[in-house]
């Protein structure tokens, strides 16, 4: 999915730029960096586009790369969440035990934010409240909370609300919820800086807000983002990492487009890249210095399973057998060498990734018996019986219809998103072989978003679930169909394609609380089982959550399979891939 980017190279920067939010907050980038020591700088790409708006955690739309979702760098998060065992690991807080439906948080002691105000429950508690006062991106954990209370100085109680409890998603909120400074926040309520409307906080740019992370803001402009070291970062503590990260600082350079940051990268002058690189391997067929995590194809670790999403009001797509019949008949292997330039690992049929900790969920074996086969030809064969033996039949022009319905659906995804757009046109290729006709529809993303949250489709491409703790939970409340709205309103649960299964929704609603791993096992069997007989969406390919290809002429050390670390390939600064910073070293 292609972003555009304003184009600079700049190695040598100059800080001063002033930033004001319009009710009398700035901010000042002072002092002078000229020609950042290359050995003491790593740089990024694929994570900036265009000049920043905001710091502030809680902005609608801060557009700062440092500064997203499970981002370590300038604010932090209670814990760390590693996808290659799916654990959380400490940060600011040191443990968290659940108590029924409620769960105790132990702080780290040592913790202060960047102005050296040290960091007590009362911070982690108002950047909850913060989210329940005003509308924000975490405003949706309240939902399962009731309460969150201050028990002690370093001691934290989040009550879980026992009518809607989904301890996966209090938990999502300990890894991606950023805690800041109560004092900071009070102070701006107190000026007037910060107003009472909802959106008060949502428009709030936050430019001087304190952090507890390693790192803080130094430059930022329409060319470039700059972040520095900081040394009285409380984290070199024993507690927690024992020393400060390897790099004094963290730069972006923004670029017009993929083609210009892969030429800086190429050329050395990034280090951490994280946009779609074609054809990775023939950079090694070049000599260049440049690694990704795994050294064979996928290359990539998988992080997201983009699926296409049926329309089940809609007459033919109501009825599992073509649903089924559409899944059995696609050319995945087209699908992940053109479209993913062979970033993915076989596509399994299955709601799970091909990952250690969902794979030990299910019993592949009980899948097997509704799994198709891996040949094309002969997966074809039985999607074209199926369909000739519900009484679909072809016509004249090869497009079957029963009933006066005819097998012609549009298929569509965002314009521009060049390999999704890819995969739909081998999804429209493939019907052909069985008598469904899919035509693709490109419109622009707020249009595809529109028709997204009106079901307003016949087929739509969509990445259902994230990578985080809730996965892969996340993933399958997209099939939920427990508080659907009502046909022909706007949809208020991520169910698109609206379909309905009690069975399946039983079984969601069980995953969340179960806590033995052999039921456990039994009910994603089970749940894999409904899916693959009724597909309601089917997986196209495995797509990294995050493009890991790093350049290893200046630093060296990067995380990469089977290196003893553990650390994932989060570009080095998601989650418990900020590890990476203190494992890594200048050559």
């Amino acid at each position: 999915m292609k972003k555009l980017m304003v184009f600079a190279l700049a190695f040598s920067v100059t800080a001063g730029a002033v930033f004001a939010n319009g009710t009398g907050e700035t901010a000042v980038a002072t002092g002078t960096v000229s020609q950042l020591p290359r050995n003491e700088t790593l740089y990024f790409n694929g994570i900036q586009w265009g000049a920043p708006v905001a710091l502030s955690p809680y902005h609608a739309n801060r557009n700062y790369g440092f500064v997203d979702v499970q981002r370590q760098v300038v604010f932090e998060t209670l814990f760390l969440y590693n996808p290659l065992d799916a654990k959380l690991y400490p940060q600011i807080g040191d443990s968290y035990k659940w108590d029924g439906n409620n769960v105790t948080i132990a702080l780290n002691k040592k913790v202060k934010f960047s102005d050296g105000t040290p960091l007590t429950a009362a911070d982690v508690v108002n950047s909850y409240q913060l989210a329940k006062e005003y509308s924000v991106n975490y405003s949706g954990y309240w939902a399962y909370i009731n309460s969150i209370k201050v028990v002690d100085d370093y001691t934290v109680l989040i009550e879980g609300n026992p009518a809607t409890i989904n301890p996966k998603y209090i938990e999502q909120s300990l890894s991606e919820l950023y805690i800041t400074s109560k004092k900071y926040w009070d102070g701006k309520k107190a000026s007037g800086a910060l107003g009472t409307s909802k959106t008060a906080l949502l428009e709030f740019l936050g430019w001087d807000c304190p952090g507890t992370g390693p790192y803080r803001p130094l430059i930022q402009d329409e060319t470039k983002v700059v972040v520095q070291r900081f040394d009285g970062y409380w984290g070199q503590d024993p507690s927690r990492w024992g020393k400060l990260p390897a790099p004094k600082y963290l730069g972006m350079n923004v670029y017009k487009d993929n083609a210009s940051g892969d030429a800086a990268f190429r050329a050395g002058q990034v280090d951490v890249s994280q946009q779609f690189i074609s054809q990775v391997w023939k950079i090694w067929d070049a000599k260049l210095p440049v690694e990704t995590y795994l050294p064979q194809p996928p290359y990539y670790v998988p992080g997201v399973i983009p699926c296409i999403v049926f329309n089940t009001t809609r007459p033919g797509l109501k009825d599992a057998v073509v649903r089924r019949a559409i899944a059995m008949s696609l050319d995945y292997n087209t699908i992940g060498q053109n479209a993913m330039s062979g970033y993915t690992a076989t596509y399994v049929p299955s709601l799970m990734l091909p990952t250690a900790p969902e794979q030990a969920l299910i019993d592949t074996n009980q899948l097997k018996a509704y799994q198709w086969k891996s040949d094309l030809s002969a997966a074809r064969a039985d999607a074209n019986k199926l369909l000739d033996d519900a009484g679909w039949v072809k016509g004249s022009d090869g497009i079957r219809a029963k009933g006066g319905v005819k097998l012609s659906f549009k298929a569509e995804c965002p314009a521009g998103w060049s390999d999704w757009n890819a995969s739909l046109e081998v999804v429209s290729q493939s019907t052909k072989a069985i008598g469904i006709d899919i035509s693709t529809y490109f419109p622009d993303a707020p249009i595809w978003q529109s028709d997204i949250d009106n079901t307003s489709f016949d087929i739509i491409m969509y990445s259902p679930g994230g990578s985080n703790i809730a996965s892969p939970w996340s993933r399958a409340y997209f099939l939920s169909s427990e508080n659907l709205s009502p046909p022909g309103t706007p949809n208020k649960v991520h169910n698109w394609g609206r379909w309905e299964n009690a069975r399946a929704n039983e079984i969601i609603k069980a995953l969340i609380t179960e806590k033995d791993a052999a039921q456990l096992k039994a009910l994603w069997t089970e749940l894999n089982i409904i899916y693959l007989q009724e597909m309601p969406m089917a997986g196209l390919m495995y797509r990294p959550a995050l493009f890991h290809t790093v350049y290893t002429g200046i630093w060296t050390g990067f995380p990469k399979q089977n290196d003893g670390s553990q650390i994932p390939p989060l570009i080095c600064i998601d989650g418990y891939g900020i590890a990476a910073l203190y494992k890594i070293r200048a050559k």
